[in-house]
């Protein structure tokens, strides 16, 4: 994964997470990644699960579910293109707070998380413009989880 891919590199170019970003950046983080595609019904990830790869969506859909007492698993969420999942592998334990499946045949760029750790401490400048966009990830789906949350509460009265 060390090397120079060019089509990762243009598939980083034009992917909303990375929108912006420098072109240095992105050869970074073309490094650490490499490309996968699952099949319908795959589970990328399951809850509770130690992963060490994030995952951009560049084709297809993923939806993650959470394990819900006398529910089962539960979606609360699909992602599409351009979507960051398994954001869990950059943070703490690495434990996946969520499972994954793919809800059709999904193209994504499988990103090492532990590759991704040694460039932010090397280059402080690309550690920071990550984990910024992992920052808004997380803010729009804590956003999303209120809005859920509003409309659970809404429908109980």
């Amino acid at each position: 994964m060390d090397s120079y891919q060019p089509e990762v590199l243009k598939l980083l170019s034009n992917s909303r997470f990375t929108e912006g970003m420098s072109n240095d950046h992105l050869l970074c983080l073309s490094r650490a990644t490499r490309l996968q595609t699952v099949p319908s019904g795959t589970k990328l990830f399951e809850e509770g699960a130690i992963e060490n790869e994030i995952f951009v969506i560049t084709s297809g859909h993923i939806q993650l579910l959470m394990r819900v007492p006398g529910r089962g698993n539960v979606t609360f969420l699909t992602t599409g293109p351009g979507d960051l999942v398994g954001w869990s592998g950059l943070i703490s334990d690495c434990r996946m707070t969520a499972t994954a499946m793919a809800t059709e045949d999904t193209a994504l760029m499988a990103i090492s998380c532990e590759r991704l750790r040694d460039l932010a401490a090397c280059d402080n400048s690309f550690g920071y413009v990550f984990m910024k966009r992992v920052a808004q990830v997380l803010s729009q789906r804590l956003l999303s989880t209120r809005l859920q949350l509003l409309d659970l509460f809404n429908e109980e009265r």
